[in-house]
């Protein structure tokens, strides 16, 4: 991956309103990819706020240190997973999210980098957001049970034809491990993107253990949090959104969107990748005694 990025952040003015940025404040981007929000962070805390920038993914790095050259002074990057950030032993005036993935992880400027997040391209099946971390989607898919493969496919996937598809993983892998994006393709028998994608999307919140990783951000950035800072969490997924709105509400946060915000029609148009996008953002509060 170069410096360059082809990924756009979404809901980017959404996000800077939501945290209600300022000047002088210290915020932490999470989920740094592109570079956009902290970017947007940077631009709306002018002249002296400061930005600290977190990804786990290590391709990332060498944008991340470009930022830093940028912003001298007012932006630090880290190479490491946001559910993390209690290491930093930093508090914050307000947190981004953005989860998912970004453009530059299919493709480098254009480029493909063979990770096997596309399905348009024949590549190595990794799917890992950390290549030199954990178990890549061919180990995971040669080595989870039918029950497992099924639940995700059910419940990430939201495929009705779950136990089907698992099973038809299972007997295939007896005899020709699913190595390659085409391999899984292939076994799954459908070129329609729009039953390949959440397939994909399925395997790849999996592999990275997801949902795991943003139930733990979600608790470190309330222990990371000034009393009356921010939280903004955009997810492009339902059952992300339903983790993040069941978090505010029991945790002691102030709701700042009532509803989750979805992109304009304009950002809809300009990028098309926004369409599943969803923020949520709230308000630490103290805890009240009982």
């Amino acid at each position: 991956m170069t410096n360059e990025t082809i990924h756009r952040s979404v809901l980017t003015a959404e996000m800077k309103t939501a945290l209600a940025v300022k000047s002088g404040g210290t915020y932490l981007d999470g989920t740094f990819g592109g570079g956009g929000h902290s970017a947007a962070l940077l631009e709306a805390s002018y002249p002296d706020g400061k930005v600290v920038a977190l990804d786990r993914d290590p391709m990332v790095e060498p944008r991340g240190r470009q930022y830093e050259e940028r912003y001298p002074g007012r932006l630090v990057f880290h190479q490491m997973s946001y559910h993390k950030m209690k290491d930093l032993n930093k508090l914050f005036d307000g947190i981004v999210l953005d989860l998912g993935m970004s453009s530059d992880q299919l493709s480098a400027t254009g480029e493909p980098i063979g990770r096997g997040f596309s399905f348009s391209r024949d590549e190595p099946l990794d799917m890992r957001f950390d290549p030199t971390s954990g178990a890549s989607a061919a180990m995971f898919l040669r080595q989870a049970s039918l029950l497992e493969i099924t639940r995700m496919l059910s419940e990430l996937a939201q495929d009705r034809y779950s136990l089907t598809l698992a099973r038809k993983i299972v007997e295939t892998r007896r005899t020709s491990p699913i190595k390659t994006t085409t391999d899984l393709v292939r076994v799954i028998g459908n070129s329609n993107p729009k039953v390949l994608a959440p397939i994909f999307q399925a395997i790849r919140i999996s592999v990275n253990r997801e949902l795991e990783i943003l139930k733990a951000g979600l608790l470190a950035a309330k222990e990371c949090l000034r009393q009356d800072g921010r939280l903004a969490v955009i997810t492009f997924h339902s059952v992300e959104d339903r983790i993040v709105k069941s978090f505010f509400r029991e945790n002691n946060f102030e709701l700042v969107t009532k509803k989750p915000i979805a992109p304009s029609e304009d950002e809809l148009q300009s990028n098309p990748s926004s369409r599943s996008a969803h923020l949520r953002a709230g308000i630490i509060k103290e805890e009240s005694e009982s």
